[in-house]
């Protein structure tokens, strides 16, 4: 049998709910296994990660239509289900027939006729019961489990965000994320890359001076020239305005900790120039060796790859340092759907002794004078300003700075920190403070 893309997806979403690891990690050893060609990789891609998404969602509704728990459904069955019900429900570009019949001969495939039989009953069953009533689900979406999300991180938003908010943000992240692309302005402009990425059959608008904003086809921004000579690089502007916070300066030495996979280096290296440098450091080999590796298709040569522990290694005295520091990532759920079924509530206090450890030992390296930014891609307070708060208070000698100019006022909240979140700001959740040591 041909290795399609829903014969993948199978793979990947079984191996995912066995292992509980990264979903990219998951895909990568299917894809290494089988070999796939490139578009049903890529539209294994995208089903993955529309089902880790709207996990919950879906079996609430292959429960209801078919009138069976999901603890009792095979765990190879389950995910053919799953992706039956996401093609018939949500993606209007495949038609229902083609959806059943696919999936009722990999159902005989990977488990027995007998199995496909119930395939073909449920999935017939659905299209029925939509067909009928358009509001058959009217009820599913009442329950709990509609959100897609662990009852946990539930609690925990509603509190933070209000009723409204959290709906809000519900609804913002159960849906494909916007597409962001950072323009390196050395030897480009928006307007040109903006141009150029239209002729690749890309739809873009102008979102900030550096940032495009990708309407349409985004799958073909990888085989563009612009890509792959490093003019552009895929970036959210919420991550972008973490290095704006920091305001690197031409010629000025940078040190960018836990810095893998590098994307915010090498914005960084643009705003520092040729007779700058960037310092950037990993404790995880392999994803230093992701950050090295790009360089080549970039062409910055100012910066520095080295593997390092920030929380009790030595570096250089600096300036500018900037900490992206390991957190939950809540702020991304929305790109990263598989965090909110990894995470657990006491990875939250665990990270924010974390990250205290990092920006009490990075701090001893700020000179006098220079600026320090620590940021997260974390909504929870305790990872973001109650770890600023704490080291401010233990540390006379250090003061919270504000944002430059160039940083979009409304992202930057009541104590002067950036703070983004998907549902108001249409980007990433992310949060940074700027330091300086007085």
């Amino acid at each position: 049998m041909k290795q399609d893309a829903r014969f993948l997806s199978v793979k990947i979403l079984n191996r995912f709910e066995k292992k509980n690891e990264q979903l990219v990690l998951s895909r990568n050893q299917v894809f290494s296994s089988f070999k796939p060609e490139s578009i049903d990789k890529s539209r294994a891609m995208v089903l993955t990660n529309e089902i880790i998404r709207l996990r919950d969602r879906l079996d609430l509704m292959i429960e209801d239509v078919s009138g069976r728990k999901i603890k009792r459904l095979d765990s190879s069955l389950l995910s053919i289900l799953r992706i039956g019900f996401y093609e018939i429900i949500y993606d209007e570009s495949i038609p229902d027939y083609a959806a059943v019949d696919s999936l009722v001969n990999l159902t005989k495939t990977v488990l027995t006729r007998k199995a496909s039989k119930l395939t073909n009953a449920v999935l017939r069953n659905l299209i029925r019961y939509r067909d009928k009533d358009s509001n058959w689900d009217e009820l599913l979406k009442k329950r709990s489990k509609w959100a897609s999300l662990p009852i946990w991180l539930q609690k925990r938003w509603k509190y933070q965000f209000g009723e409204s908010g959290y709906f809000e943000l519900v609804n913002c992240i159960n849906q494909n994320p916007k597409i962001f692309v950072r323009v390196d302005l050395t030897n480009n402009t928006v307007d040109d890359a903006r141009e150029s990425l239209i002729e690749s059959g890309i739809e873009a608008e102008n979102y900030s001076d550096s940032f495009l904003k990708i309407l349409n086809g985004s799958g073909k921004i990888f085989s563009t020239d612009l890509f792959q000579s490093g003019q552009v690089s895929i970036q959210n502007p919420a991550a972008g305005a973490i290095v704006e916070l920091l305001d690197p300066l031409k010629g000025e030495i940078v040190l960018d900790v836990c810095a893998a996979p590098g994307t915010k280096s090498l914005f960084i290296a643009e705003r520092v120039g040729e007779k700058g440098r960037v310092l950037a450091s990993d404790m995880d080999q392999l994803r230093a060796n992701r950050g090295k590796s790009d360089l080549a298709r970039h062409g910055h040569k100012n910066i520095e790859w080295s593997v390092k522990d920030a929380t009790q290694d030595n570096f250089p005295m600096a300036d500018k340092i900037l900490i992206d520091a390991p957190c939950t990532g809540t702020g991304v759920i929305g790109r990263k759907p598989d965090i909110r079924w990894r995470r657990k509530p006491k990875d939250i206090p665990d990270m924010a002794i974390l990250q205290m450890k990092l920006l009490k030992h990075m701090s001893q390296f700020l000179n006098d004078g220079g600026t320090l930014v620590y940021g997260t891609c974390s909504m929870e307070p305790e990872e973001n300003w109650n770890v600023v708060e704490q080291f401010l208070k233990l540390n006379a000698d250090f003061k919270l700075m504000t944002g430059p100019s160039q940083v979009m006022p409304d992202w930057i909240n009541e104590m002067g920190c950036l703070s983004t979140f998907p549902h108001i700001h249409g980007i990433d959740g992310l949060f940074a403070a700027r330091i300086t040591r007085s």
